[in-house]
């Protein structure tokens, strides 16, 4: 009795082999789509050669942390993956440091302490105010420069309002004459201005 209970109708075995077939390219299709969506810096045309300058390491690392995102590529096979993108100097580092990064942050930290130490605040500041506008200078790029060095401040140190007063204070006369200050609230309305001056010299 035990046996007939366990026997399967012709009908029944062939149903229980089209369901296994059926599951088979399911799973197949699952396990490409994991290994399509395993990313990695194989492709990644973004090198780092170990440069102690404080742009080209934040151009660096802006630039692999973006491409990290858009590939979603993990936290461990990034860290991984990292020695790909060195050359020269920076792969000689990375082989004397590799062992006290444990995590992605503590690679990006590691390699901001090494090649683009924190500038103290005072000397941001000189940066600054060191250069005005020239004569001949565009406004897009000077402002784009002073707005660069002012992000490099610490974080909250200064409002767009006291931020546009120190910059507005850099630029050439040829500017501050058209444009008054107490009309600018913001830096586009500065830069839109700006170049409204510079159609109307041409």
């Amino acid at each position: 009795m035990a046996s007939q209970a366990t026997q399967m109708s012709p009908d029944q075995f062939q149903q229980l082999i089209e369901t296994i077939k059926s599951l088979a390219p399911q799973q197949k299709d699952q396990v490409l789509e994991e290994i399509k969506s395993k990313g990695s810096f194989a492709n990644c045309c973004t090198r780092f050669a170990g440069q102690c300058d404080n742009d080209a390491v934040e151009v660096f690392i802006d630039a692999v942390e973006t491409y990290k995102e858009m590939e979603q590529i993990s936290d461990k096979d990034a860290l991984r993956g990292l020695p790909l993108l060195f050359n020269g100097l920076a792969s000689t580092w990375w082989k004397g440091v590799r062992r006290e990064a444990k995590t992605w942050d503590d690679a990006m930290r590691l390699l901001r302490e090494h090649f683009s130490p924190s500038k103290p605040t005072y000397q941001i500041y000189l940066e600054i105010f060191e250069k005005k506008q020239g004569d001949l200078e565009l406004i897009d790029p000077f402002i784009l420069e002073k707005r660069a060095l002012l992000a490099k401040l610490p974080e909250g140190r200064h409002d767009e309002e006291t931020e546009l007063d120190f910059v507005y204070g850099l630029l050439n006369v040829k500017y501050r004459q058209k444009i008054p200050r107490h009309e600018i609230k913001s830096f586009r309305e500065l830069l839109e201005k700006g170049r409204t001056v510079e159609r109307t010299r041409h």
